[in-house]
Parts: structure tokens; C-alpha cells; sequence
């Protein structure tokens, strides 16, 4: 049998991180042995319940924070010392950040870029210097639906995305020339704590000194979101099988966008109209215009 794939993935607490860490843990062939990775391990407890029969041999956890360089470099060094190599990166760690932009502390800001964004790039940098020499490895960043499609009271966390999108696809045609693919996930809504985290992180955020229009399309948008996102949920369990499908495809895509239907008429416009006014149209029909 040939060697396990070594897997290295953040963010692995809860959500699509933990799914992913379990479901290739518990492959029944044995093509990966995962270094799940979290900032606090005293969030280990869910991921040891549902891995424990794979703790120590398929399925390593680890702690390591993406805002942290040291944290990071030494994580990334330990599997490298103990393995030699790390196949794949998996950068899913992420927070989401939904509310009304003219309040949002810009240290709140700041942190959802640290974690979104420099997160993933400090992970890339980490991992590129044992890749390239080895001329071989599979970078996937986890973005967003919403990373395609710029979305009212999200702009924070699309443009967090955005960037995401930019840095991945940049670094396809100088990463190809060393083996090494890089591959971009687009979940649309997945049913994971990241709306429950959202929901406490703007608690301190203060929206009494908007001005009223913009808290009525702020309402109006609540009440369309919900509505929206309905139907069209993925399970964390669903993104663990795409990611499993992703790493085992012998070429694959670039992008992979597993449920796309939420905003698919707006998504196939921002690809086709060369002028952008389409799917921001379709946006504002969506989400703030009066019906």
C-alpha cells in the first residue's frame, strides 16, 4: 500500500474543518493521515469525540494559530520534522462577519482579514519552501460564494474573500511550473457554528447611529437572507466528501463551487458580463430594492 497522504488543515474546532479532519481520518483505505489544527485546544473535545478511533494514527491534532507567524512556522515545522512532507494544505479557518459596515471597529475589521486572509497567506508561505523543493503538493483555500459575488451588509467578508480569490488565482501559473496545484473551494450557506460565531462578534457592535434607510434596507435584507439560504444548506459532512473528491482528482478544477444555487443567475452573470452592472443588478434586486 502506498504511503498515506499528509494533510495538513486548519480551523478543525467545529464545522467544515472538523468534518473534513474525521472524514479523511476514517477512510477505510488509508490515503491520508490528517494534522487537524485549532487555535484553542481546550476546543479539541468534539474533534477527539467523533475521531477517537483514528487519534494517533490517521488523525493527529494540533494547536496553531493562522494570526500567529510563530504559531504557525511551528506547527508547519513539527509535521515536516515527523513526516518529511505535507501533501496537501487545506486553509479553512475562517470567521464570517455580517452586519452594517459604517459601525464595524475597525480592529473588528482587521481581525476578520488576520484570520481570513493573511491566515491563509501566512499557511501558504509556511508550506511553499518544502513543496517547491519537492516539486510536489495540493494548496486548496477555502473562499466563498461571497467571494465571487460582492453581498450587501457582508462587505467586510467579501472583500476578506475577494482577497483570497486574488492571492489563489495569481499564484496558479507560478505554482504549476513546481508541480503544485492550487485550488479555490466557493461553498455557498454551509450549516456550521460560523453563524452562531457571527452572531456574537457583532454583539458589540453599536447600531443605533445609523441613519434609518439604512437600517430599513438592513431589515429588509435579514428578512431576505434567511429565506434565501434556505434550500440550498450544505452540511459540513457534504464539503468533507467535495474536499475528499478535490485531493483525489488527478487534475480537477480551479474552482469548485459545491452549491452554487443560492446565487447562480448572479454568479453566471459576474463571469459573463465583461461590464460587472449585471450581477451587482441582480444583487440589488435580491437584497434592497423594494418589492
Amino acid at each position: 500500500m502506498s504511503s498515506p497522504q499528509i494533510v495538513l488543515i486548519s480551523g478543525c474546532s467545529s464545522g467544515m474543518g472538523l468534518a473534513t479532519a474525521v472524514f479523511l481520518a476514517k477512510d477505510a483505505q488509508k490515503r491520508f493521515k490528517v494534522y487537524a489544527t485549532m487555535r484553542n485546544l481546550a476546543k479539541k473535545g468534539q474533534l477527539e469525540e467523533e475521531g477517537k478511533e483514528y487519534l494517533g494514527d490517521t488523525l493527529v491534532i494540533k494547536q496553531m494559530d493562522v494570526c500567529s507567524d510563530e504559531s504557525v512556522e511551528k506547527a508547519v515545522k513539527e509535521v515536516l520534522d515527523t513526516e518529511e512532507r505535507i501533501d496537501v494544505l487545506f486553509n479553512n479557518a475562517g470567521v464570517s462577519l455580517s452586519t452594517i459596515l459604517d459601525c464595524v471597529p475597525m480592529e473588528m475589521a482587521k481581525e476578520v482579514f488576520d484570520i481570513n486572509f493573511f491566515g491563509t497567506l501566512r499557511l501558504i508561505q509556511a508550506v511553499l519552501p518544502s513543496m517547491k523543493a519537492r516539486q510536489s503538493g495540493h494548496i486548496i483555500n477555502n473562499s466563498s460564494v461571497f467571494g465571487i459575488i460582492g453581498t450587501p451588509f457582508f462587505e467586510i467578508y467579501s472583500a476578506s474573500k475577494f482577497a483570497v480569490e486574488g492571492l489563489t488565482e495569481s499564484l496558479v501559473p507560478i505554482l504549476k511550473q513546481f508541480n503544485i496545484r492550487c485550488t479555490l473551494l466557493e461553498p455557498g450557506p454551509v450549516s456550521s457554528a460560523i453563524g452562531d460565531n457571527n452572531t456574537e462578534r457583532t454583539k458589540g457592535v453599536d447600531l443605533k447611529t445609523v441613519d434609518q434607510k439604512t437600517q430599513d434596507l438592513w431589515v429588509r435584507m435579514l428578512g431576505r437572507i434567511g429565506p434565501t439560504f434556505e434550500g440550498n444548506l450544505l452540511t459540513s459532512q457534504e464539503i468533507a466528501e467535495v474536499v475528499q473528491g478535490i485531493i483525489l482528482s488527478d487534475e480537477g478544477q480551479f474552482r469548485y463551487l459545491p452549491n452554487k444555487a443560492m446565487l447562480d443567475e448572479e454568479i453566471t452573470a459576474r463571469f459573463a458580463d465583461a461590464t460587472g452592472f449585471k450581477s451587482v443588478n441582480l444583487i440589488t434586486k435580491k437584497f434592497c430594492d423594494e418589492k
